[in-house]
């Protein structure tokens, strides 16, 4: 005999399926059944298995038909089955694709996030860049563009010196010379004069040659510049002498002070007033008369032309 299988109809899940609504206890029902029908298909299937004396080619035939059988789907009534159940059922079949799907989502979301990270920090690098050449342009700011750059008068200076020069700069600065360095001495000093006493006498020999040659010259440009250089250094030298007198007057005093405060009497401290008094004394008493009447006929003169100038625009037209 020839047994074959019973062909099992299309389970009909490709249909769009309606929902019903039935109350809960029927959906537990519903799913009983539903195993039962499982439970009876495979029941059939085991009682229908072929003999073992059956021919080759009928066996053949009967392994192709259960292989297609299996291929397809057992028959079941979805018409029983409720939406919830089949919803519960949906859900837990493609529960682990959800899942892969969402690690691949992680996966994929982290590895652009961190390519976003770092697009977001390359962008505030740019962004502290611009920030700091602002900054500094507005730093040297100006008043027009034709006026040189000013530095803020609000920025507090740094603290920070330069004792010893460093780097490039240090190594080309080339070796300093003790007599002119202020970190050994104070330039201008007496110690300065005493050593350099011998320029005065190259001094008064150049303008000694000066005045000479500004009476030879005949180009009166020539000798205007001659007479204008000859003046400046007689000035300088005026005003260097000066100074002598000053510090000849106010060590005088020191000296006089040191002496009676030795004998016990309070020292007295030489007023500015004071000082140019006896400077001005003992300036006279080395002059003649006639210079001396020239000198405060000079004064006089220049001290009129100071009192004219502070004079009111008013008052000096009607004088």
């Amino acid at each position: 005999m020839d047994f074959k299988k019973r062909k099992l109809g299309h389970l009909g899940l490709e249909r769009r399926v309606r929902p019903r609504a039935d109350p809960e206890p029927e959906e537990v029902e519903d799913i009983e059944s539903v195993d039962d029908v499982t439970d009876n298909s495979e029941d059939n299937s085991d009682d229908e298995e072929p003999d073992s004396g059956s021919e080759g080619s009928e066996e053949d035939e009967a392994e192709q038909e259960s292989e297609s059988d299996e291929d397809e789907p057992p028959a079941i009534d979805t018409s029983s089955i409720s939406f919830g159940a089949l919803a519960r059922a949906q859900a837990s079949i493609s529960r682990p694709d959800r899942r892969s799907k969402s690690t691949k989502d992680t996966e994929d979301g982290g590895s652009s996030g961190d390519r976003q990270g770092r697009r977001d920090q390359d962008d505030d690098d740019g962004d502290k860049k611009k920030k700091a050449k602002k900054a500094a342009a507005a730093a040297l700011a100006r008043a027009n563009k034709h006026a040189p750059a000013e530095m803020p008068s609000t920025r507090q200076v740094s603290r920070r010196r330069e004792v010893v020069s460093t780097g490039e700069l240090g190594a080309r600065r080339q070796a300093r010379d003790p007599r002119f360095d202020p970190a050994v001495a104070h330039p201008g000093g007496r110690a300065d004069e005493r050593a350099y006493a011998f320029l005065d006498e190259y001094r008064e020999s150049e303008m000694a040659q000066l005045r000479q040659a500004a009476r030879k010259a005949k180009n009166p440009y020539e000798k205007e510049q001659l007479q204008r250089a000859l003046k400046s250094m007689e000035g300088k030298r005026d005003a260097r002498k000066r100074v002598e007198r000053e510090r000849a007057v106010v060590e005088e005093h020191r000296r006089r002070e040191k002496e009676l405060v030795k004998q016990g009497k309070k020292p007295f401290y030489l007023k500015k007033s004071e000082q140019k008094k006896r400077l001005l004394l003992d300036r006279f008493a080395d002059m003649s008369d006639k210079q001396v009447d020239k000198t405060i006929a000079k004064r006089r003169k220049k001290q009129a032309a100071k009192e004219r100038m502070d004079m009111p625009v008013a008052r000096r037209g009607m004088e």
